[in-house]
């Protein structure tokens, strides 16, 4: 292990949102805010979001983003304009999501990176080997995207905050048409009518896939959290504990994510309606 903690991991399950999709991510800016306590302990977070496209900043400069985004709030899905990582990632109730939160700023990022491939190496194992390098054509696609079989099935990103670190990742457990999905979004929303400052070079929907998929098997999300748990647990101290976080902390979160970054959220039902239109 290149990396040690000092205090048990704390493993906090939030279960899946429907409302809001920025809800999921003030949850994680909370528990990152805590991380200033004497007593914090890192923490596993997992969540899952049913359904929504999660955008990166870059997407913001899609000339067609609202149309797209109408279409596929028609479709069932909310968005997000997310403060880590690049580019759109498609979320519904088969991804996996986690974020990995120490109470350190002094932990180099790539330091960072290279523990947390050690902790989905260990996690994930009982489905194969995990390849860590970009996939080039897939959504998302980065230094630190993860694979089975050459198929993306997950990337991660992290960021500093004034307290800690956090790295925030998911994984593809149950098969969707996630690749097509972003292929149909980027057209929608004018990826290839741009000549610079692309969110992505390009999109190949057969460059993705899920455990499911890749294995063969009917893997589920509630499989892969099990086996996560007691994977990691065989290398590093874990403590399941209920989820909890101080509530005016959340609003402050909220409040912070929303106001002071500019992130914007909205679900389906909101995308749908005729007279919605992206904020200037």
């Amino acid at each position: 292990m290149s990396f040690t903690v000092n205090r048990s991991f704390l493993w906090m399950d939030s279960g899946t949102y429907r409302e809001s999709p920025l809800e999921p991510l003030a949850r994680d800016e909370a528990l990152a805010a805590e991380m200033q306590r004497e007593d914090a302990s890192p923490i596993l977070h997992l969540w899952v979001y049913d359904k929504a496209l999660y955008l990166g900043r870059r997407d913001a400069k899609l000339p067609r983003l609202e149309s797209a985004l109408s279409h596929f709030g028609s479709q069932g899905f909310g968005c997000v304009l997310r403060s880590s990582g690049g580019a759109c990632v498609p979320l519904d109730a088969g991804v996996l999501n986690l974020a990995c939160l120490l109470p350190d700023t002094s932990l180099s990022i790539d330091a960072f990176f290279r523990f947390v491939t050690e902790i989905l190496s260990v996690g994930l194992r009982d489905y194969g080997a995990i390849q860590f390098g970009e996939v080039t054509g897939s959504y998302c696609a980065g230094e630190f995207d993860f694979s089975i079989h050459g198929k993306k099935i997950g990337g991660m990103a992290q960021r500093r905050t004034r307290f800690g670190s956090i790295l925030q990742l998911c994984i593809n457990v149950e098969e969707q048409p996630r690749g097509q999905w972003m292929e149909q979004f980027y057209e929608r929303a004018g990826l290839s009518d741009m000549e610079k400052n692309k969110p992505i070079p390009y999109i190949d929907g057969n460059t993705v896939g899920s455990i499911a998929s890749l294995t063969g098997a009917n893997i589920t999300v509630a499989d892969v959290k099990e086996r996560l748990q007691r994977a990691i647990q065989s290398e590093w101290p874990i403590q399941s504990v209920p989820f909890a976080v101080n509530e005016r902390t959340l609003e402050d979160s909220r409040r912070h994510l929303a106001e002071r970054l500019g992130l914007f959220a909205y679900t389906a039902k909101e995308l749908g309606d005729p007279d919605w239109r992206l904020p200037l």
